[in-house]
């Protein structure tokens, strides 16, 4: 009796004994599950620092005392410094979204078997953060940078000058790598150390001797020839002062000088599609301008065919080449049979803006811009694009110089005034309650665009880097009318489509923050005569400022959306005469 109850004894003995390990990893398991419920596993990492256990809101206040780490960028370039504000190129990091991100680590291995899971969680994950930069505006930094602090080359060219062939001198410049430059200024942001270090290498021009003749020999045998560019009954002829230009390292081709025949070409001969143009009176169309057929020329067969003519016209006795063209025909979205089944039959929208104020030239690229959107149907489901839709902006189309802020300063440029003209199609686009799929206010505030309007309802563009982008999410085209009144200084969208019901409602712009302009600036120019003072930029005090975008349709919120605007304050400038 007594060795059967021993026996039992020894049995549940080694059966607890056996069990228990099971037990004990059930209890750690159960546990652990109940220690990190709603809280970030075990062993994660962030900035190197251990996260594990927080809570969504301890983990929010830990992102946030990050934020502030990064205000500045400080680029080094050899001995000299370039620092790029954090808000700028609005660098921020979503603490929604890195909570996450952060949280669904190691979640899944709760799902796994009590062993593997155990062994899972000792593993140590090291995170890296998400950021969020505005692309096109880091790569305006770059650009700025480049533009600061190297030169572009000027390589020796040849030239035909008053009947003689020459060798242009050139001039030697600098670069820099501004794809690794842009990869290290994301990688600073990452990493919370924001230095970064940059090499201007230079860029040598000069041609060796035996290069300079053979691109003489070639060159002289172009002289007295031509090329004749043709589609169907148009012509265009290249001058041997221009194909002498083509000519580089003695070999064809100068890729600058072929851009720029390209360029020509294109202007030339190409051209888009022209949609039937609406005027409405009373409701109904009461008048239109014909479609026309778009024309596109196939560029790679032209530069094929302008190498080898050119080759052709040095080795041979030929004077003259000829190049047909080969293109293709576009039909215009909307053809004049079409315009009685488009479903615009009422406005939609409208906004508008005054320049009050303006110089003539200013005026006259007002005119000139605005008149490219007249007429302009967009499709159902199609996003028009500012800058496609405008075209190029230059002397050779037309634009005049007049005020434009570039590389952080306002100067005389080319198409002065074509902002006026973006910012009121977005107030047109707003009236409409058009989704905006991409805007960016001005880099500091513009009287014109306050006059009568609170800050924050502009819109600049500057192609190819920054655009306003406007999609018809309606199921009916639309159409743009412009009315340019200069006698009341004063520019007109109205948007004409089919009412669907929705409703537009806009907060006022607020201002969160202002800032007062720096100390004007004094720089001496020796071209003025003392004593005289010219000022070449005006302050205006920097803001930040956002309002709210709500659309809705049948009791319902279609979409919701907050724009921001940074004005940077902004320095006078004065030019300060110091010659006799």
């Amino acid at each position: 009796m007594n060795d059967e109850n021993n026996y039992k004894l020894n049995f549940n003995f080694l059966l607890l004994l056996f069990i228990f390990p099971f037990l004990l990893l059930i209890f750690s398991e159960v546990s652990l599950r109940a220690l990190y419920k709603n809280k970030i596993s075990p062993n994660v990492y962030l900035y190197r620092q251990d996260i594990s256990g927080l809570s969504k809101k301890d983990f929010i206040s830990f992102i946030n005392s990050r934020k502030s780490i990064v205000d500045v960028i400080t680029v080094y370039i050899g001995n000299d410094t370039y620092k790029i504000d954090a808000d700028t190129i609005d660098f921020h990091i979503d603490p929604e979204e890195n909570w996450n991100f952060a949280y669904a680590i190691n979640k899944d291995y709760f799902k796994k078997p009590l062993s593997l899971s155990m062994l899972s969680l000792n593993k140590k994950t090291d995170l890296l953060p998400i950021i969020d930069i505005d692309a096109d505006a880091l790569n305006s930094e770059i650009e700025k940078i480049s533009i600061v602090f190297t030169t572009p080359p000027l390589f020796e060219r040849v030239a035909l000058v008053d009947g003689q062939i020459k060798i242009v001198s050139g001039k030697n410049g600098s670069g820099l790598d501004a794809e690794r430059l842009r990869q290290d200024i994301v990688a600073s942001l990452y990493s919370q150390k924001p230095e970064v270090r940059v090499k201007v290498f230079p860029i040598e021009t000069g041609l060796p001797e035996d290069e300079k003749a053979s691109l003489i020999q070639r060159a002289e045998k172009l002289v007295g020839k031509n090329i004749v560019i043709t589609l169907e009954k148009d012509e265009y002829i290249v001058p041997d002062t221009e194909l002498v230009g083509l000519l580089n390292n003695g070999v064809v081709k100068n890729d600058t000088s072929f851009d720029l025949l390209t360029k020509q070409v294109s202007g030339v001969f190409e051209k888009d599609p022209k949609d039937s143009v609406f005027i409405f009176e009373g409701g109904r169309v009461s008048e239109f301008v014909p479609s026309e057929e778009g024309v596109q020329v196939d560029m790679n067969d032209f530069n094929k065919a302008l190498i080898t003519s050119l080759e052709e016209l040095i080795d041979g006795e030929a004077s003259s080449k000829t190049i047909g063209l080969n293109y293709t025909t576009m039909p215009p979205k909307i053809s004049t049979g079409d315009i009685n089944n488009l479903g615009i039959n009422e406005r939609v929208g409208s906004g508008y803006s005054t320049f009050k104020g303006s110089i003539p030239s200013r005026i006259h690229n007002i005119r000139l811009a605005a008149s490219k959107f007249n007429g302009v149907l967009i499709s159902p489901g199609e996003t028009l694009s500012f800058n496609k839709t405008l075209g190029d902006v230059s002397k050779v189309t037309g634009y005049q110089p007049a005020y434009i802020i570039k590389d952080g300063q306002t100067i005389l440029g080319d198409g002065g005034g074509v902002c006026q003209v973006s910012t009121t199609l977005f107030r047109a686009a707003l009236d409409a309650g058009l989704p905006i799929t991409e805007r960016r206010s001005h880099s500091y505030r513009v009287g014109y665009y306050e006059q009568g309007f609170p800050p924050g309802l502009d819109a600049t563009v500057f192609d190819p880097s920054t655009d306003l982008k406007i999609k018809n999410d309606t199921e009916h085209y639309l159409l743009i009318q412009t009315m340019f009144n200069e006698k009341e200084n004063k520019l007109t969208f109205d948007l004409y489509g089919s009412g669907d019901g929705r409703i537009v409602t806009l907060s006022d712009p607020v201002i969160t923050s202002s800032s007062p302009p720096p100390e004007d600036l004094y720089i001496d120019d020796p071209t003025l005569k003392a004593g005289v003072v010219k000022q070449i930029d005006y302050k205006a005090w920097g803001a930040k400022a956002h309002f709210n975008y709500k659309v809705e349709k049948n009791e319902g919120v279609l979409f919701e959306k907050i724009f921001y605007s940074n004005y940077q304050p902004w320095q006078a400038k004065f030019l300060r005469g110091t010659g006799e």
